[in-house]
């Protein structure tokens, strides 16, 4: 982070659907952690405001490339243009994924800036940008990579896992709630040993997450992240799927409806089409009960036993027929949706950038460790390993474990060190390979459980003791991103690894 007690903390949510910010100034944090700022109206750019805590993720570019405008703007816009411009293909033109990313932090940053009714120095503030937490390394690094092309620091960048920042604004509002509120029901799940599970069910995505309350009121992870695309958008499609159901062919509408055998749940009346609960519902369904069936695999795995609620947040959750259908099948669980549930991963965020090591104990996703080189040892490693080093013979490709999957990691929590030497007398630089792996021991980093997260470069300019200069490894691990450090221990130089992540 900027600074261990930044002035001011904004958190940036860009959704699939909808995207937002909301902020709150330290003195703020230290009196009430709830007091967050949420923005409420956004122009449409035609001299009209939508009153709205969100604004549509659409972004407006223009035929230079450039970005012209954001959200209701955008779509108003667009919507105009459209009216009079002539469409060569239904793909249309492409434009770089990182370049748009970054035109709309720097949109909603911009926005932002323009709200507050006094000047903060940009130096100042705490970023933190929200992700889905079934995202990996370099999607997260991707996401800040946007976040350096709008003009974000580095220093002055957090990602906060959509989940975890729900689960943490959750606990925020029970401490703060009172015997009147409809969230006081839930007033067990902050107690120490309660465990949960948060469903942050969004436009895109669907993440869930279990903690257990700790002692000292930090969460504790029990399952590492999981989901998949089961977000309010796959409604939308099953939806798009009914119309051209209903108006892909040359008869007429009427006929088409009786063709299509939804006389019974779609009328027409003069200019309107009805559409009965009944279909709406069966729309909705299949992607609801793809959550259910989620929910229901964590609640049968033993790590998850003990579960006393679930708490539905997101925009997708404040769906009446979702939490309906979460009331009916898990029936032994309290199902919990805090007010304003769309917000709930936005402000938890804000809080996180206060409060970073809110989440004390996390699940390591995979096995972490790099790609080295030892002595060759006949019967024990695989012949088409070795490989003739300034006479030596030496076994490549071995995968050296700095943490193991599932493996209880503490909030920043750093590894032991691992000494590593140049490979030849004379070597200037040492590139260091970091790999994941799907299982706990992997010997070799070309094993079909292996993955190259990506590879820093450690300069070795001092030549003095030749192949025995040291270079110490150590991960650091328990948060939202993994973090590496080296030491080059004739210049006692540290690096802070910046990844150059794979892309998949």
């Amino acid at each position: 982070m900027a600074h261990s007690k930044p002035l001011m903390v904004i958190a940036i949510d860009i959704g699939t659907t909808y995207s937002g910010y909301a902020f709150s100034f330290q003195h703020e944090f230290l009196a009430d952690k709830l007091k967050i700022t949420t923005n409420k109206v956004w122009s449409d750019g035609d001299n009209h405001l939508q009153t709205s805590y969100k604004t549509p993720t659409s972004v407006l570019i223009d035929p230079y490339g450039d970005f012209h405008s954001f959200g209701y703007e955008a779509e108003t816009k667009y919507s105009q243009i459209s009216e009079t411009m002539e469409l060569e293909s239904v793909s249309g033109q492409r434009f770089n994924a990182l370049s748009v990313f970054a035109m709309s932090i720097l949109y909603l940053k911009e926005h932002f800036s323009g709200s507050l009714q006094q000047q903060v120095a940009d130096s100042e503030i705490q970023y933190v940008l929200t992700v889905p937490a079934i995202w990996d390394e370099d999607a997260k690094q991707f996401m800040r990579k946007a976040a350096l092309h709008s003009g974000t620091l580095g220093d002055q960048l957090a990602i906060a896992l959509e989940p975890e920042a729900a689960s943490i604004f959750c606990q925020s509002l029970l401490a703060n709630s009172r015997s009147d509120d409809e969230f006081c029901d839930a007033d067990d799940i902050s107690r120490n040993g309660s465990r949960y599970i948060v469903v942050d069910a969004g436009g895109g995505t669907v993440d869930t997450t279990v903690h257990e309350v700790m002692l000292n009121g930090d969460l504790k992870e029990l399952h590492k992240a999981s989901g998949g695309g089961w977000g309010g958008t796959q409604v939308d499609d099953q939806f798009t799927e009914l119309l051209l159901k209903i108006f892909t062919t040359k008869c007429s509408l009427e006929d088409q409806v009786a063709e299509s055998g939804l006389s019974r749940d779609v009328r027409l009346t003069g200019d309107k089409m009805r559409i009965s609960g009944k279909v709406m519902q069966s729309l909705m369904k299949p992607t609801i009960q793809k959550i259910i069936t989620h929910v229901e695999t964590l609640m049968a795995d033993p790590k998850c036993r003990g579960i006393s609620h679930i708490l539905l947040v997101g925009g997708f959750s404040e769906s009446p027929l979702l939490q309906e259908e979460f009331r009916k099948n898990f029936r032994s669980v309290n199902v919990v949706t805090p007010l304003d549930a769309v917000l709930s991963v936005v402000k938890g965020a804000v809080i996180f950038g206060h409060r970073p090591g809110a989440i004390g104990i996390r699940l390591a996703a995979f096995t972490y460790g790099i790609r080295s080189l030892s002595t060759f040892v006949d019967g024990e490693h695989d012949p088409d390993k070795l490989i003739m080093i300034e006479g030596e013979r030496k076994c490549k490709d071995i995968f050296y474990r700095f943490v193991s999957v599932d493996e209880e990691v503490p909030y920043g929590m750093e590894t032991s060190e691992h000494t590593f030497s140049p490979t030849y007398s004379g070597q200037t630089k040492m590139t260091v390979a970091v790999y994941k792996s799907t299982v706990t021991k992997s010997k070799y980093t070309t094993d079909p459980s292996c993955f190259k997260l990506g590879s820093f470069r450690v300069d070795l300019p001092d030549l003095t003791g030749e192949k025995n200069r040291e270079v110490g490894v150590k991960f650091i691990v328990g948060g939202t991103e993994l973090k590496v450090k080296a030491h080059e221990k004739t210049t006692g130089k540290i690096f802070d690894a910046t990844f150059n992540f794979v892309t998949k």
